[in-house]
């Protein structure tokens, strides 16, 4: 009894996590440029973390849409209520026959029935590993180039800015 208050009281988190997460271990930048937008701002705060994995797994396109790819989201969502209107449809046609799921693997009768169910949970763990790995990545290259158009805009703005010394100056520099 006292080992479980014990591991009871420890093991109450608000999030679940594989590492543990600091207060300030988000990617730093030095300079807030302030024509920046709120949607870029939160976008650089957004990150993924188990516990949206585990979102992903109930709500369909959940990454995407967190990484304001809502075009793929909703694509992800009508292709997941497709497979799981699959699952219903098998399930449905299962009774009907008065047949289980072990009868459904064995009985060669049932072939459609079977490759309806393997499709509709193929589907469903596809776009959910899509949705996971794919929203991931692109929530990181739209923070990446929302980082790089603010970082060029700063070095810009420093090239442009006046010198300490109080004598007006203007940089301007042509690569080729």
């Amino acid at each position: 009894m006292a080992f479980f208050l014990i591991f009871s009281s420890l093991s109450q988190a608000q999030d679940m996590d594989i590492y543990k997460r600091y207060v300030g271990d988000r990617e730093k930048m030095p300079d807030l440029y302030e024509n920046m937008s709120f949607d870029d701002y939160q976008m650089l705060s957004r990150d993924i973390r188990m516990t949206d994995m585990m979102y992903a797994a109930v709500v369909p396109g959940y990454i995407h849409f967190k990484a304001g790819d809502k075009k793929k989201g909703y694509y992800l969502l009508g292709i997941r209520s497709a497979a799981y209107t699959g699952l219903i449809v098998n399930y449905i046609s299962l009774n009907n026959y008065d047949k289980s799921y072990t009868d459904m693997l064995n009985d060669p009768s049932l072939k459609g029935d079977r490759m309806l169910f393997y499709t509709s949970i193929s589907m469903i763990a596809a776009t959910y590993m899509y949705d996971w790995i794919h929203g991931k990545r692109t929530l990181e290259n739209k923070q990446e180039r929302i980082r790089y158009k603010y970082g060029i805009k700063l070095k810009m703005e420093k090239k442009l800015a006046l010198n300490t010394k109080g004598v007006p100056a203007l940089s301007l520099t042509l690569n080729f």
